[in-house]
């Protein structure tokens, strides 16, 4: 990732994950869980680091909540299921106001690291 993507992605008030992102830490997680168990972990992650959940839906495999010390912020998580006994987990942040300053980038890894903490990572 070069020195203007990394500039402009500091700037910008979105970050998202995704299966070819230029940033390795903002790729696509796939775990060796079922949709209601992955759906579980990130829901006790979220209480963990006390997030307020805004919305839960297992139907659409989606966990929304609001993140940051004014919790104006916006996490929403997805997961999708891609076999039997597997998923993929992917993230997007938000800020209301001016752009995430990094802080997107580190919330998503430090994330994804604690997913992966309580479940088994699959080949990508």
């Amino acid at each position: 990732m070069g020195l203007f993507a990394k500039l402009a992605a500091f700037m910008d008030d979105r970050v998202e994950t995704s299966d070819h992102h230029a940033d390795a830490r903002l790729r696509t997680h796939y775990y060796k869980a079922s949709k209601d168990k992955t759906m579980a972990a990130l829901q006790k992650i979220f209480e963990e680091q006390k997030f307020v959940l805004l919305d839960l839906s297992s139907e659409r495999g989606e966990l929304s909540a609001t993140v940051g010390a004014r919790k104006k912020d916006l996490l929403v998580a997805t997961i999708i299921p891609v076999g039997p006994s597997r998923t993929a987990v992917d993230f997007t942040y938000s800020v209301e106001r001016g752009w995430n300053a990094g802080v997107g980038q580190k919330l998503i890894s430090a994330l994804y690291r604690q997913l992966d903490e309580k479940l088994t990572r699959a080949e990508d």
